[in-house]
C-alpha cells in the first residue's frame, strides 16, 4: 500500500497553480517520499541489497522539511530559534547514531522513534493553537488534517519501530503492528489527499507574511 503516496501526490500536480505556497514544503515531503520509496525499491529488487541507509537518509531529511513545513506554519519569525535549535538537535542525534557509531546500513530505532515523538508533540501543538485563534471548523482546516495525519503516523511509527526492534516471530503483539503498518502508510496518505484537494489559494498567503518578517 506504499503506493498510496501518489493519490495525494497526483491531486497536488493537478491543483499546484491553486495551492497556497504555505504548503509547499508539505508537498515537497510527499514527493521525497516517493523518491525514497523508488530507491528502495530499486535497492532491495534491483540490486538484491538492504535499504537501511536509504531509509535513514530520508529519515533525516523527512524530519528536517517537516519541521520547517511546522515552523512556516507559525507564520512568525519570532519562533525561529525554537525550530533551529530543535532541527539541530535532530541532525546531532542522527549524526550520533548513524555517524559516530558506524551504524548506517543497520537498522537502529532510535532516531526513528525520537524525531517522530517530536514531530508528534509540535504538531498536537499546531493543533492547540488552531483550535483558539481559527473560527472555521478544524475540519474544514486543511493544515489541521495534515497536523492529525503526522500524529497518527508518527505515533504508529513509534510503535512500529519498537515491534520490529522486539522482532517478527517474537511477539504476536508486535507481528500485529509491524502488519498494519501498511494500513497506517495508506490511511494517512488518504488524510494527506483530502487535505491537498480543500487546499486553496489565498491573497492573504501566510508564506509571504512569513518571508517580510525575515
Amino acid at each position: 500500500m506504499s503506493g498510496s503516496i501518489l493519490i495525494p501526490i497526483i491531486i497536488g500536480a493537478v491543483r499546484i497553480k491553486r495551492l497556497n505556497k504555505v504548503y509547499y514544503p508539505f508537498f515537497i515531503f510527499l514527493l521525497l517520499g516517493l523518491l525514497s520509496e523508488l530507491v528502495s525499491f530499486i535497492l532491495i529488487e534491483k540490486f538484491k541489497t538492504g535499504n537501511a541507509a536509504d531509509v535513514k537518509v530520508y529519515s533525516l531529511i523527512e524530519c528536517c522539511i517537516i519541521l520547517y513545513q511546522l515552523y512556516v506554519w507559525k507564520s512568525s519569525a519570532k519562533y525561529r530559534r525554537r525550530f533551529i535549535f530543535i532541527a539541530v538537535a535532530c541532525v546531532v542525534f542522527w549524526m550520533i547514531e548513524h555517524i559516530v557509531f558506524l551504524n548506517i546500513n543497520t537498522w537502529t530505532p532510535y532516531f526513528r522513534v525520537f524525531y517522530a515523538f517530536v514531530i508528534v508533540l509540535l504538531s498536537v501543538n499546531q493543533i492547540n493553537s488552531m483550535m483558539f485563534n481559527h473560527d472555521e471548523p478544524l475540519f474544514k482546516n486543511p493544515r489541521f488534517i495534515i497536523c492529525l495525519g503526522f500524529i497518527i503516523f508518527f505515533l504508529y511509527q513509534i510503535l512500529y519501530e519498537a515491534a520490529y526492534y522486539i522482532g517478527s516471530g517474537e511477539s504476536t503483539i508486535a507481528d500485529k503492528i509491524i502488519f498494519g503498518n501498511s494500513y497506517n502508510n495508506f490511511f494517512t496518505n488518504v488524510m494527506y489527499a483530502v487535505a491537498i484537494f480543500i487546499i486553496t489559494a489565498k491573497k492573504e498567503d501566510v508564506y509571504n507574511q512569513y518571508l517580510s518578517e525575515q
